[in-house]
C-alpha cells in the first residue's frame, strides 16, 4: 500500500493517485493532485468497422485510440469472419492503448450492429466516406479538414448487394484509398492518418 501512480478517466484530467486498498479484483486509490488538465474534446472521428480476426483487431483497435479515433462502432457485413466480440475485451484495450500513448480521452464503444442498421439510423458526421475497393470514386486526398466518419468492409470487402446499398444511400459517399487492395486493418489505418493530418 501507499504506492503512488498517474490515473485518468478522460474528463478529468490526469491525477497522481496513492494506492490505498487492493484485493483480487479491485482497488482503492484516492487522488492526491492534478498533474495535467483535461485538454479539450478533439474533433469528432468515427470509424465504422467489420471486425477482422482476433490478432488483426487488436492492432486495429490499438491503431484507432493511438491516431485519434473518438468513436468505433463494429459493424456486421456478409463477408465479416469475427461475429462474436468480446466487448470487454475490447473495452480494455482502449484504455491500455489510451495510457500507452498518454491521450486523455478514451475513445466510446459501440455495440456490434448490422451494417445497414448502422448506416440507415447514423448519427455521427456526415457524409459517412465508405471505402470501397475497385470503386471508381474520390480519392481520400480530396477530404478537408472537419469531423469525420469513415466505414470499411472486411476482408473481401462489401459485396455487390451491399456496394449497391452504399451507393444509394445519401448520407454516404464512397472514397477511393487508390489501386491497392488493403487489409481492413490497414484501410483503417490509413483513413485515420489522413483525418488525423487536419489535428
Amino acid at each position: 500500500m501507499g504506492d503512488e501512480f498517474r490515473i485518468f478517466n478522460g474528463r478529468d484530467g490526469e491525477w497522481l493517485a496513492r494506492l490505498d486498498a487492493l484485493g483480487k479484483k479491485e482497488a482503492l486509490a484516492k487522488p492526491i493532485e492534478q498533474i495535467k488538465a483535461q485538454p479539450p474534446a478533439p474533433n469528432a472521428l468515427h470509424l465504422v468497422f467489420a471486425p477482422p480476426k482476433k490478432q488483426r483487431l487488436s492492432l486495429l483497435i490499438e491503431k484507432a485510440v493511438e491516431l485519434g479515433a473518438t468513436h468505433l462502432h463494429p459493424v456486421l457485413t456478409a463477408h465479416t469472419e469475427n461475429r462474436h466480440l468480446n466487448t470487454e475485451r475490447i473495452k480494455a484495450q482502449t484504455i491500455e492503448a489510451a495510457e500507452q500513448c498518454e491521450r486523455m480521452h478514451i475513445p466510446a464503444l459501440y455495440e456490434v450492429e448490422d451494417m445497414k442498421t448502422v448506416v440507415k439510423n447514423w448519427s455521427g458526421p456526415a457524409p459517412l466516406f465508405a471505402c470501397i475497393e475497385r470503386h471508381e470514386a474520390p480519392g481520400i486526398d480530396t477530404l478537408r479538414p472537419g469531423e469525420h466518419s469513415f466505414l470499411i468492409g472486411s476482408e473481401g470487402g462489401f459485396n455487390d448487394e451491399e456496394i449497391g446499398f452504399l451507393l444509394k444511400e445519401k448520407g454516404v459517399k464512397a472514397i477511393s484509398l487508390g489501386e491497392t487492395v488493403y487489409r481492413a486493418e490497414t484501410a483503417c489505418i490509413i483513413c485515420l492518418v489522413k483525418a488525423n493530418a487536419f489535428v
